[in-house]
């Protein structure tokens, strides 16, 4: 599986016991995010624990710091968050999905979208096989593969991760990461982009600088009311995130000892 990984020039996320190491290209986000999953202890940032510090309203829109700004694009975005059950990736994908409906979604329609979410992801691993999985407009992965990996970065069998994986993650589920939302991009046909704070001295009040780490999806899944003149739908901006066919996924250090969570950034 990794061996023919070699003939390619990567941008990646390698864990070294220190920190996230950048590679070069945009595909082994897939191949390194994948292999450690989104809620993971690690030492990135220097256990700089902004989450923690954060300020969210009733109906968990971060207000403190208000906007995210990636460094790159200088996209501006709001940010929500989920709960952190175990279940963060499954949440916030299906949030950052229903809000490009102009949806809002409440958490018990979260928790069944969730629950849902991961049933989808075991079927594809389980009964795709050797179909193929798109990663990006160059690269593709089958679903054995892919179920291989991660069964053996998780140290079991591929039956029993398939099993975990449909648990909730308060009943021991499997946590979510690369290997799932390069599946889910493929179920939404939307690209999925991961983000990371860019690691600063202190939280930024009202904006606060994001780097994109990767895009699953990338130059594959295009909104189709791009070719529509005038599309009704791009022109409406009205809610944050309404409408936009890119997912943005936000992951945060939780905890002191590096524990990762993911939240949904809303494009503005």
């Amino acid at each position: 599986f990794r061996r023919p990984l070699k003939s390619f020039n990567f941008w990646t996320m390698r864990k070294t016991s220190e920190t996230w190491q950048i590679g070069k290209a945009s595909w082994l986000l897939f191949f390194s995010f994948i292999l450690t999953k989104i809620i993971h202890k690690c030492n990135a940032f220097q256990n700089q624990n902004f989450y923690q510090k954060f300020t969210f309203a009733p109906n968990d829109v971060c207000i403190s710091p208000q906007y995210f700004v990636d460094s790159s694009t200088q996209q501006v975005f709001t940010m929500r968050n989920v709960p952190g059950e175990g279940d963060c990736m499954f949440l916030a994908t299906a949030l950052a999905a229903a809000a490009s409906m102009g949806l809002g979604a409440n958490a018990v329609l979260l928790r069944k979208l969730a629950k849902e979410t991961r049933e989808v992801v075991a079927d594809i691993l389980e009964f795709g096989q050797n179909s193929t999985l798109a990663i990006d407009s160059k690269h593709g992965v089958t679903a054995k593969k892919l179920l291989f990996a991660a069964a053996k970065e998780e140290g079991m069998r591929p039956e029993e991760y398939l099993r975990r994986l449909r648990l909730e993650g308060s009943q021991g589920g499997m946590y979510g990461g690369g290997h799932e939302l390069a599946i889910l991009s493929n179920v939404l046909r939307r690209p999925i982009s991961v983000y990371e704070l860019l690691p600063t001295m202190t939280i930024a009040p009202k904006y606060h600088p994001v780097q994109c780490k990767g895009v699953f999806g990338d130059k594959i899944f295009k909104d189709p009311c791009l070719a529509l003149p005038n599309s009704a739908i791009l022109s409406n901006n009205q809610r944050p995130g309404a409408y936009s066919w890119h997912l943005h996924i936000l992951v945060l250090d939780s905890s002191e000892d590096g524990e990762k969570h993911a939240c949904v950034l809303l494009p503005q």
